[in-house]
């Protein structure tokens, strides 16, 4: 029996604690995301595009159901993460020319 992830919350915590099923969803759909500090994260950007959205209203959704993602490790990265962050995104994707270099505040997904 299929889960319905939009109706189940169960069903949709249960894939995001299984590191493997989420390679195999990120190879299936194509969308990669960064492995940093141990979880992969996605910027706002990549999820609208890849829902072939705007970035606003990706973040009218988010904040309808922000418990439930800040539960799930979303997280607003500043600083030395923030710094992290694009090293690691370097890495796996080469340099990101969307960033600009006085960026101090940037809001990522896992």
């Amino acid at each position: 029996m299929k889960k319905d992830l939009t109706a189940s919350g169960v069903a949709r915590q249960n894939i995001l604690n299984n590191r493997y099923a989420l390679e195999e969803i990120q190879k299936a759909i194509g969308l990669k995301g960064v492995l940093f500090e141990g979880e992969y994260k996605f910027t706002k950007k990549q999820l609208a595009e890849f829902f072939e959205i705007d970035v606003r209203t990706l973040t009218n959704c988010m904040k309808q159901n922000d418990d439930e993602l800040t539960n799930n490790g979303y997280v607003v990265l500043m600083g030395k993460s923030l710094r992290d962050y694009k090293l690691a995104s370097a890495e796996s994707f080469g340099k990101e020319i969307d960033f600009p270099t006085k960026t101090t505040v940037s809001i990522y997904l896992t």
